[in-house]
């Protein structure tokens, strides 16, 4: 409980730091549509007309992540306004949406240390709830209002519960119950999908082959009669909208990722790419007592195998993206592998922790010290954790060097940097982000101060002839043209962290007039 708390305060009391993310409007946005309509219609909601006017344009996933969303962003609102010092621009209360996301961290970090401190004691615990708060990309994640931060609680969440209730003495009573879990991971995210193969691979393993399958039916069958229930858009043409929503994997528009120098489109990335940044964006000092819980459960899996369910679980899931399926954005896509690796980390500390010898006193607090160094990463990246890359590349200025993605979801563009646009800018002045991904982007990004001077913060597609540009260094998705522009502009202010810098104003001098052409003489008629 204790450390649950620490977990929200330390998120909550910096959610106003990173700028607004690329799909946190997006995801914030029908949220609020589902409590407002509920609010509107009442028991109509689940009607045919209201459910296709909600959900039609934001099926590609189920809503439980948006709803809680759209709770926190409607409930906190009025406290938004209070602490911000006015009401929201753009009408979506994307800080107030936060909230809930800083919550189901909270709520993922007691998780972690009651599952690590249920198994082998209070230090192996609080060591993995510690790892988890000190992963500086786990930690960014959950201050911002999207789903990355509620799947990785739901997934880990059901994985968990599932494992104790294959073997619990009325097992059939517990896996139903267990697979209300499973059903909340699939309201979530598609990763949910994954659970089955990984779970059916570990019953075969533990019990025979008949009860197993019995078990899980059971399991599968409570989930997905609470994924069907939760999910009102699947009660209506739901062979259409079921088959849409598996096709929302493969029919869709490809992302550019930056990977060592050169960009690729998101089937394409090398096989390694999951690997490699399961390996850079993770504390070293963690990766090492990681290692040491993963040798150690390999040696002892006899007698206790469930550090090879949590070394399995991650494997499946970085082997998984190294096929042909779409992966991006660095680790965001398997980000829930990080709370079993925490709970590894804390197997070992603990082991180290009770180790006997003559110094016993002093090497704990080596050990003690170590840990707590391992959070540098988050004070020196914060609040761009995003973009932390750990010692194995050289940090930010090693990844710089080697051509990786430096930031890739628009959190760098904050507030410091459009305050200061605000400043600079003349009221009539023009404004543009780059880049964009979707139409809107630059608008979503409006500040307070932006609305009440007002500066106007368009897309990409104004840039090349706007007095101002404000630059998210994603240069995967930088046009030419815009390279250009930049190079003729002064850069005014620049957000970095260890001397690497993640986005910046340029102010540039107007556009050359284009020449015109000379009138063509008309012929006279014979």
């Amino acid at each position: 409980m204790v450390a649950a708390v620490g977990a929200a305060l330390a998120v909550v009391l910096t959610l106003g730091d990173p700028g607004v993310t690329i799909d946190e409007p997006l995801d914030v946005r029908p949220g609020r549509t589902y409590v407002a309509s509920l609010q509107a219609n009442g028991w109509r909601f689940f009607s045919p007309r209201v459910v296709d006017a909600v959900f039609r344009d934001n099926a590609e996933h189920p809503p439980l992540g948006r709803w809680l969303l759209g709770i926190a962003s409607t409930l906190g609102a009025p406290l938004e306004i209070v602490l911000m010092g006015g009401p929201d621009p753009i009408g979506l209360y994307l800080h107030a949406a936060r909230l809930a996301p800083a919550l189901a961290f909270a709520l993922l970090v007691g998780l972690v240390v009651h599952s690590a401190g249920r198994r082998y004691g209070r230090v192996a615990g609080l060591a993995a709830g510690f790892a988890l708060v000190m992963m500086p990309r786990v930690f960014a994640h959950a201050h911002l209002g999207a789903l990355d931060t509620f799947i990785c609680l739901f997934w880990v969440n059901a994985l968990l519960r599932a494992e104790r209730s294959l073997e619990h003495p009325r097992a059939p009573l517990a896996m139903a119950g267990a697979g209300l879990g499973f059903g909340l991971a699939l309201l979530t995210k598609i990763h949910a999908w994954f659970l089955p193969p990984i779970l059916l691979v570990w019953a075969l393993s533990r019990i025979k082959l008949t009860r197993a399958l019995g078990l899980l039916m059971i399991w599968g069958g409570s989930g997905l009669a609470l994924f069907v229930l939760g999910w009102p858009w699947l009660w209506y043409d739901s062979f259409d909208r079921i088959r849409a929503y598996w096709g929302t994997g493969v029919e869709r528009a490809s992302l550019r990722v930056l990977y060592f120098g050169q960009v690729y489109l998101d089937r394409d990335v090398p096989w390694h790419y999951p690997w490699f940044y399961f390996a850079v964006t993770v504390p070293i000092g963690l990766h090492a007592f990681g290692l040491l819980g993963l040798a150690h459960g390999w040696r002892h899996r006899r007698i206790d195998p469930f550090p090879l369910l949590l070394a399995g679980s991650i494997s499946f899931f970085l082997l998984l993206f190294s096929t042909r399926i779409p992966v991006y954005d660095g680790e965001r896509l398997f980000l829930l592998v990080f709370p079993l690796w925490a709970i590894l980390i804390g197997r070992a500390f603990s082991l180290a922790w009770h180790r006997r010898s003559a110094h016993q006193a002093w090497c704990r607090v080596f050990l003690g010290l170590v840990l707590l160094a391992q959070g540098f990463g988050v004070m020196t990246t914060h609040p761009f954790g995003l973009s932390y890359y750990n010692a194995l590349v050289g940090g930010l200025p090693g990844a710089e060097q080697l051509g990786l993605e430096l930031t890739y979801w628009n959190d760098a563009v904050d507030r410091v940097l459009l305050d200061r646009l605000v400043r600079e800018a003349a009221p009539d002045a023009s404004a543009a982000l780059a880049p964009t991904l979707y139409p809107g982007q630059g608008i979503a990004s409006t500040t307070r101060a932006m609305g009440q001077r007002p500066v106007l913060l368009r897309d990409e597609d104004t840039a090349l002839n706007a007095e101002w540009i404000v630059v998210s260094r994603r240069t995967a998705y930088w046009r030419p043209e815009l390279r250009a522009r930049l190079s003729q502009g002064r850069q005014v202010l620049a957000r970095t962290r260890q001397g690497v810098w993640l986005s910046a104003l340029w102010q540039l001098p107007p556009p050359a007039p284009t020449p015109r052409s000379a009138p063509t003489p008309s012929r006279s008629r014979p």
